[in-house]
C-alpha cells in the first residue's frame, strides 16, 4: 500500500512540474488591439537568475495601424515584478518598449504577468509574461 502511494505521489508531482514548466501566454490577440499592434514577444524567458539580482527584459510593442498608439497603463499583480513604458505617442509603423523587471528576491521559478492597456482597448487587457528561475540564494562567507 505505502508502495502504490509513493507511485502516486511521484506521478502527481511531476505531472505538477511538467504543468508548471509548459506555461505559456496565448498568442492570439483577441482584443481591439489586433490588427493594430504587435506583440514582440508577448513572453520571454529569462532563463537562469542571480538570487537578488534584478532580471529586466524588454517587450517591443509595434503600431501597425494608421492612428497613433499609446500605452495607457502597464500593471502587475505583484509588487515584486514592475513595468517601464513610455507615455508618449507610438506613430503608425514606429515601436516603443515595455521594460519589465522581477525583483529575484525568491529562489525557484517565476512566471510574472503584466497586462497592459491600449488606447485601441480600454476594456481588455494584454497580458506579457516574464519566465525564468532564481538561482539559490548563496551563503556569503563568515555566515552574514
Amino acid at each position: 500500500m505505502k508502495s502504490a502511494l509513493k507511485i502516486w505521489l511521484v506521478a502527481t508531482l511531476s505531472l505538477a512540474l511538467r504543468h508548471a514548466e509548459a506555461q505559456t501566454i496565448k498568442s492570439i490577440d483577441n482584443s481591439l488591439n489586433a490588427g493594430k499592434v504587435l506583440w514582440i514577444p508577448q513572453q520571454i524567458n529569462a532563463g537562469m537568475v542571480p538570487f537578488g539580482v534584478p532580471a529586466s527584459r524588454e517587450f517591443d510593442v509595434k503600431n501597425i495601424s494608421t492612428e497613433n498608439l499609446f500605452i495607457l497603463q502597464v500593471k502587475s499583480s505583484c509588487h515584486c515584478t514592475v513595468a517601464e513604458w513610455s507615455k508618449e505617442a507610438v506613430e503608425p509603423g514606429h515601436s516603443t518598449r515595455i521594460v519589465v523587471t522581477y525583483d529575484a528576491k525568491v529562489e525557484g521559478d517565476f512566471y510574472r504577468i503584466v497586462t497592459v492597456m491600449t488606447n485601441f482597448d480600454t476594456n481588455q487587457l494584454v497580458p506579457l509574461a516574464l519566465t525564468g528561475k532564481v538561482e539559490p540564494k548563496t551563503a556569503t562567507p563568515g555566515g552574514q
